[in-house]
């Protein structure tokens, strides 16, 4: 497996792997258009893993920005193929997306994550602690 940067050509079979990651429904074009809004705003922090035959496993979503209190990442989607999970992909993908951040040594990694404990045990198991997550929403009538 080889992890680099997302590619623009990459981006169809990304959405695809997405999809299959998540068991999700959701058509095709509008979840390449979500990705791809992310994609577009920081691909620097976008990277994927790659099988030997060229097949991609995984893939990651991030982007980051400078605090007074140093260097924030958020972490908005981080997805396995489900044949490849607890494999350690998830694991090499954070840490390449840490390696590749410039600037102060501090880094706050937020995952934007449901509270799911699956999820959570994950970023638990590799060091980090869960911060106060508060959610709010609102549904019109």
């Amino acid at each position: 497996m080889d992890l680099r940067p997302i590619q623009e050509q990459d981006l169809p079979n990304v959405t695809r792997l997405y999809l299959t990651a998540y068991r999700s429904s959701w058509a095709e074009p509008a979840a390449r258009r979500y990705l791809e809004k992310f994609y577009r705003f920081e691909p620097e922090s976008c990277f994927v893993a790659v099988e030997p035959d060229g097949s991609l496993s995984a893939a990651l979503f991030a982007y980051s920005y400078e605090k007074e209190a140093g260097h924030v990442l958020f972490i908005q989607e981080l997805f396995v193929h489900p044949e490849r999970r607890n494999s350690g992909y998830g694991k090499r993908l954070v840490a390449r997306v840490r390696e590749s951040l410039k600037g102060p040594s501090r880094v706050s990694i937020k995952p934007l994550v449901k509270a799911d404990t699956g999820v959570l045990n994950f970023y638990n198991s590799l060091g980090f602690e869960r911060d106060k997550a508060v959610n709010f929403s609102f549904e019109e009538d």
